[in-house]
């Protein structure tokens, strides 16, 4: 699935990135990524986290593939759900500077809108970074509102 020109543009922009995943016996588990990166046919994104912050995120991916990814920009709340297949990829180094920036813009736009500076460190961490790339199969609106859970391009 390729995705839109706007929401290629919403992911472009400042978003926090939480990631779902699961046990092989279903157990729900989610994390955050401290950046990502749209492929150049936007069919997939790499999106880097913290395997020393979220090991059992990683340690799920890595069993089931499995993977949903909720891009929320605070500044207004819009939300999408991107759900696919992800494969665990070392981090190299454009990845951890791709991280570096992603955690210098998002702090500063989360404490220009009041969130305590210590809080909004705590956040992010990029230690022992790893890619997950995902597949992109599904895409959902979740901004809070009637066309919550729609998937997009579905007509209400």
């Amino acid at each position: 699935m390729r995705l839109s020109d706007a929401l290629i543009e919403f992911l472009a922009g400042p978003v926090m990135i939480l990631l779902g995943s699961r046990t092989a016996t279903n157990v729900p588990d989610a994390g955050r990524s401290v950046g990502l990166r749209l492929s150049a046919d936007a069919q997939s994104v790499d999106l880097v986290t913290s395997r020393w912050q979220w090991p059992q995120t990683v340690e799920n991916v890595a069993a089931t593939g499995g993977l949903a990814v909720t891009l929320s920009r605070p500044t207004d709340y819009v939300t999408y759900q991107i759900k696919g297949r992800a494969r665990l990829q070392v981090a190299g180094p454009d990845d951890i500077a791709l991280a570096e920036r992603y955690m210098a813009r998002m702090h500063d736009l989360l404490t220009g809108l009041g969130v305590d500076p210590l809080m909004a460190a705590t956040w992010f961490c990029a230690r022992d970074p790893v890619v997950l790339r995902l597949t992109i199969s599904q895409v959902f609106v979740q901004t809070p509102g009637a066309q919550a859970g729609s998937a997009v391009g579905a007509t209400t």
